[in-house]
């Protein structure tokens, strides 16, 4: 279409060529492939001049009108590329929502021409998930096992094992993690095994479940309605603690923390918007520790 629409431009095969930096043979063979595709002959060309067919004059004005709209596209899309400014998407965990929202809410202060997009909850298990859910950065607590992702570590989620206070007073004392075994357990779908330490020394326990789910906040909602223990993840519950609708137990023993990542797409060319995301989700939960 490039050469056929210069060919027009310059009135000669040979201008065009030149325009497009190409030669004359190429630019010539460029306009027969579009006549074979389209089956009619778009010039008259000779050794001298060129001149449109009545369908060339037709298609001409087309396919200048879709050049024109696609150099401006190109150069929306590379301004934007290169300047920090459009939709971005977050894809993160629900329970972050409070921390994320804050965050966001920092980051569209400061940069105005971002917008930003966040979507909680659905973290996909695989690396490339978050691209297929149409987003350009996420947050998640699994590590990820295809170095092509770039990931930054950002932060440790401390855990705390816990109940509510009316619970704890019916149920049987926790001294130890394998007392665990008597209590009616709330587990996350995905971390099923409760892993503690103390002094060095590790203990495992896979709990049978009273109730499961998929989201930490139906955990915590499920504990505070006394029906029993949960390991949950302290930046969900700080508030409950702190008021007494939850009670932290086995103290001597300490949860296993996790490790939060941020991950964005691989390859080069990295939009500007996104590159600056992630030094700011680094830089934001550096200063905001969970």
């Amino acid at each position: 279409m490039q050469a056929f629409v210069e060919a027009v431009k310059q009135r000669s095969l040979g201008g065009a060529a030149q325009h497009l930096g190409i030669s004359r043979t190429l630019v010539s063979r460029h306009i027969q492939a579009l006549e074979d595709e389209l089956g009619v002959r778009l010039m008259n060309r000779t050794t001298r001049s060129l001149s449109l067919t009545e369908a060339g004059q037709s298609y001409y004005h087309f396919c200048d009108d879709i050049l024109t709209r696609v150099e401006e596209m190109d150069r929306q899309v590379s301004s934007e590329a290169a300047e920090a400014r459009g939709e971005i998407s977050v894809l993160a965990p629900k329970w972050l929502q409070t921390a994320m929202t804050h965050l966001l809410t920092a980051l569209a202060k400061q940069y105005p021409e971002i917008r930003p997009r966040l979507v909680l909850g659905g973290v996909a298990q695989t690396a490339y998930g978050f691209l297929e859910q149409g987003c350009d950065i996420a947050l998640h607590t699994r590590p990820i096992p295809d170095s092509r992702i770039v990931a930054r570590r950002i932060a440790d989620i401390p855990y705390s094992l816990c109940a509510s206070p009316a619970y704890l007073e019916s149920a049987a004392a926790l001294d130890h993690p394998a007392d665990i075994a008597k209590h009616a357990a709330l587990v996350h779908f995905a971390y099923h095994t409760w892993q503690f330490e103390q002094s060095g020394r590790e203990e495992r326990f896979q709990p049978t479940p009273a109730f499961s789910t998929n989201t930490f906040s139906a955990l915590r909602d499920a504990a505070i309605d006394d029906l029993g223990l949960s390991l949950l993840p302290v930046p969900l519950i700080r508030d409950d603690l702190a008021a007494g609708r939850l009670r932290a137990v086995l103290p001597e023993w300490v949860p296993f923390s996790q490790t939060l990542y941020v991950a964005i797409a691989p390859g080069s060319g990295v939009p500007a918007k996104v590159s600056l995301l992630m030094h700011f989700v680094v830089d934001w939960f550096a200063a905001h520790p969970l």
